[in-house]
């Protein structure tokens, strides 16, 4: 099968890490895969704002321009809210394609509505993702919430976004514990409207067991306009809970430390409209780390039996079940079993064989 992998390559960012992982699952199933896309959101930073919407139209034609689409026996689509490669399945109405699949990063696609706003080149982008001829969801929560986007009949098929430290990485084995020591949780991503960090800290308040938590993952952590909270970098305590702040971006090497030094996974998220759910989780579940979460979008889903989910907004229930994992080594012992028995579902190769799998079928339906 031959593959046109669409999606941005720039090294930053919640997607390139993704389509880097499928490709290289995709090719070791046998799949022959090209890559187009652009290096980053259209954002003029030596400005300090979006490039106009001219200027992103251009873009997107000649980036269309630089692959004979008929080369190909499905087009795999990636974009987000900001992407320029959202505009690619308008530009390409009517020319000759292969079936496309469009892999749902985002619920709202914002970049025209918000940040650079055109009512046209936003039907656009509603219009070429209703041509698409499948979607490929992470989870229930997403595939709902696009029902109707497409044209009647439709096909949509789930897989769990999958790690992006890849099969072919080994993590440093787990340090033994230390009688006595703090367990270590941590958190990595970039700030996010849907991350609860006020509701955080008030859980660490509450606790009565002492923890290190590490927070990682870009600068914007410090910024309060963007967290709610006023961190600082390095450690700062919050009741029996040692905070530590790392306002880096995560490269993989980074996050193979975090997740290899890290005993429980904290994901405090709040209910966001837009938000389906989150790669980051896919890096501790894999690899075995029990998961934490609020009850917002597919995060039960994702979590299952390998974690606990509490209600959102509730610190109370939060510190509670921090405080449980933390003193009662029997329940602890039950989450890591489970959390060993569940990570092959977020394997690179175990999500790629699904993708070919749900491609073959819109294929074959074309």
């Amino acid at each position: 099968m031959k593959i046109l992998l669409i999606g941005p390559h720039e090294n930053k960012g919640s997607l390139p890490p993704y389509l880097d992982v499928l490709a290289e699952g995709l090719r070791a199933h046998g799949a022959e895969v090209d890559r187009l896309g652009t290096p980053g959101v259209p954002y003029d930073t030596e400005n300090d704002r979006f490039r106009s919407a001219e200027s992103i139209v251009n873009e997107a034609r000649t980036l269309l321009e630089q692959a004979d689409l008929t080369r190909y026996d499905v087009l795999s689509v990636h974009f987000g809210n900001l992407e320029v490669e959202q505009l690619l399945p308008a530009l390409w109405a009517g020319q000759p394609r292969p079936p496309a699949v469009y892999h749902v990063h985002s619920l709202a696609w914002t970049l025209f509505e918000e940040h650079v706003p055109s009512p046209g080149l936003r039907a656009q982008v509603s219009e070429g993702i209703r041509s698409m001829d499948g979607f490929l969801c992470f989870g229930t929560y997403g595939m709902e919430a696009i029902a109707g986007l497409g044209r009647p009949g439709t096909p949509a098929r789930v897989s769990f976004l999958p790690t992006t430290i890849t099969d072919g990485i080994a993590l440093p084995p787990r340090p033994a514990p230390v009688p006595g020591a703090p367990p270590q949780a941590s958190l990595y991503g970039f700030p996010a409207p849907w991350k609860n960090m006020p509701g955080l800290l008030e859980a660490f308040r509450l606790m009565r067991h002492p923890m290190v938590f590490t927070l990682a993952g870009g600068p914007g952590w410090l910024d309060p306009d963007q967290t709610g909270a006023q961190l600082k970098p390095g450690p700062t305590r919050y009741g029996p809970v040692e905070l530590i702040v790392r306002d880096q971006y995560m490269g993989v090497a980074d996050r193979v430390a975090l997740v290899a030094g890290t005993d429980l996974a904290i994901f405090p998220y709040q209910p966001i409209k837009t938000f389906q759910g989150t790669g980051a989780l896919a890096d501790y579940a894999r690899h075995q780390v029990p998961v934490l979460a609020t009850d917002v979008a597919n995060m039960a889903e994702l979590v299952g039996p390998a974690g606990r989910i509490v209600p959102p907004d509730d610190p109370a229930a939060l510190a509670a079940e921090i405080d449980r994992f933390i003193s009662d080594p029997t329940h602890r012992a039950a989450l890591n079993e489970a959390a060993t028995t569940r990570a092959e579902w977020f394997s690179t190769l175990h999500h790629a064989a699904t993708c070919l799998t749900f491609y073959r079928e819109v294929m074959n339906r074309a």
